[in-house]
């Protein structure tokens, strides 16, 4: 075959001229460097980037060919890294001298022998793009982490708020309540009784609405968790059925519990929350006929329904009960029948313990909710479990310890109303100080959770417990809707009570607590 035809048919022929174009069309800068960082060849986008003649720079080191703009630390990092490729090392370093900023990369050029590199293959690529890219987008994640931080101070302002209107706001409904009771039985035969009655509902209601505007506040801010653990269900149900027996009572209702003996595992106190909601539902919307709280095993989940012989709902209807103020059959609004929040209580409530609620109606004949609770996976359904306790024991002593006076003064009349001997303090330290000089031990201790000068209920209740040697039962009455404290409250095994606590919740755990004292 002739020369010529061999040229024709290798469309990349080998000769110098050719490597030439082919070097100079990389729109890459490209320079070849020996060993040592000197130049021996570059293409014409280097010597764009560089801004020089070629026959100034071939033989002069490329350390000296970018202007660094007076950068001695730009300039010695090329060097070190130019050393580096020298020795077989690959580098990459992004520098700038004169205000462009470059992507450089050194790859050493293997020699054909082996051993030390023949030279350095140096590319040099344009960041300006890139780093005012990076620059953008760090000030984007800034922006969201200032955001992320406002949202987090926002939160914590709301679980700070709440926490103290929660506080503030219960306690004068809890005197409210108190005095109303009181009021009543003194006013017993007396004609203005029904005023009396009238001005208790509208308590009851205003205690009611508050409890249903801060549930819902607290749950949608996401300050409420959980705190799971096994409990007895009876005990539960017992305390439900003290509370509501009597309302029902009132309506010409009958309230049956049928409860069963088993341990689940849930959070007991939001748990009876949501229970609470379902009876107030019931109670409010039956008029005649009565309701049903009753429990049956599932396998290991434990169905607790409430039912009752109400109106019912509409099918249509079934989910949008569980919205914010959505009342069927209340279109005037009045408020005795609620505000419409109960079941959306119910519903965050469900979400947050990862508890089915469902739902089934009848128009006319009734509705009935039933709560899916697991069972405790060592409960044992043949076993046995401790009754509550009961004594009825007139004259028992009480020590009352809340540093608002009307607290302490609505208590002391009910529980002195109820027969109890009462001794009230503003403190720990008062509390002691009477003690100091009392014939005897209290039977019980009713402590304020949030005391003043940092003190706690806790710390006051364990302090008499030293005084006296002995675990006399206490009760912690608390406004707070703070998870930090409702936990510290919990954790010290003590039973807590939320205000405004109804009579009817401060009667049953007294008795419990009279029932343990005697018992040991």
């Amino acid at each position: 075959m002739r020369e010529e035809d061999e040229a024709e048919d290798n469309p990349c022929p080998a000769d110098p001229a050719g490597l030439r174009r082919v070097f100079d069309t990389i729109g890459v800068a490209t320079a070849l460097l020996d060993r040592q960082g000197r130049i021996a060849d570059l293409n014409a986008a280097m010597l764009r980037a560089i801004g020089c003649r070629p026959d100034l720079l071939i033989g002069q080191p490329m350390a000296g060919a970018f202007v660094w703009g007076g950068r001695e630390d730009a300039a010695d990092r090329f060097a070190q890294a130019v050393a580096g490729a020298g020795r077989g090392m690959a580098q990459e370093l992004t520098l700038t001298g004169d205000g462009t900023w470059f992507d450089i990369a050194l790859t050493p050029l293997p020699a054909e022998s082996g051993g030390e590199p023949a030279g350095i293959v140096m590319t040099a690529a344009d960041a300006s793009r890139r780093i005012t890219a990076e620059a953008r987008l760090r000030g984007q994640e800034e922006r969201l982490r200032a955001a992320r931080d406002e949202v987090a101070r926002a939160g914590q302002a709301k679980v700070r708020f709440l926490a103290a209107a929660s506080h503030d706001l219960r306690q004068p409904a809890q005197s409210l309540t108190l005095f109303g009771a009181v009021l009543a039985e003194r006013l017993s035969d007396h004609p203005q009784l029904p005023l009396v009655q009238t001005m208790n509902r509208a308590v009851e209601a205003m205690r009611g609405l508050l409890d249903a505007l801060l549930d819902v506040a607290r749950l949608d801010s996401g300050i409420v968790s959980p705190d799971m653990a096994p409990f007895a269900v009876a005990e539960m149900l017992e305390r439900l059925e003290a509370d509501y027996g009597p309302r029902a009572a009132a309506k010409g209702l009958k309230l049956r519990v049928r409860p069963l003996k088993a341990q689940v595992r849930s959070d007991a106190t939001l748990l009876e929350r949501l229970l609470r909601h379902l009876l107030d539902n019931a109670v409010r919307y039956t008029a005649s006929g009565g309701v049903l709280l009753g429990c049956r095993q599932r396998g290991m989940m434990l169905c607790i329904e409430v039912a009752d012989t109400g109106v019912g709902i509409p099918t249509d209807k079934l989910d949008e009960i569980f919205e914010e103020f959505v009342q069927l059959g209340n279109a005037e609004r009045d408020r005795s029948r609620g505000l419409g929040l109960g079941l959306a209580v119910v519903k965050r409530l469900s979400h947050l313990l990862g508890l089915p609620v469902r739902v089934r109606s009848r128009p006319g004949r009734g509705t009935c909710f039933t709560v899916e609770v697991p069972l405790h996976a060592s409960w044992n359904p043949n076993g046995t479990e401790r009754a509550m306790p009961c004594l009825d024991r007139p004259g028992a002593l009480a020590l009352i310890i809340d540093d608002e006076e009307l607290i302490l003064q609505s208590l002391r009349l009910v529980l002195e109303q109820w027969g109890w001997d009462v001794l009230a303090a503003a403190s720990g330290e008062e509390a002691l100080r009477q003690l100091d000089g009392a014939e005897r031990l209290p039977d019980v201790i009713i402590a304020d959770y949030r005391l003043r000068f940092g003190r706690t209920g806790v710390d006051a209740i364990r302090d008499i417990h030293a005084f006296a040697g002995d675990l006399i039962p206490a009760i912690l009455l608390t406004g707070d809707t703070s998870p930090d404290r409702i936990r510290e409250a919990r954790r010290s095994g003590f039973t807590v009570l939320h205000k405004p606590v109804t009579l009817s919740e401060l009667s049953s755990h007294l008795e419990e607590a009279r029932g343990r004292a005697a018992a040991e």
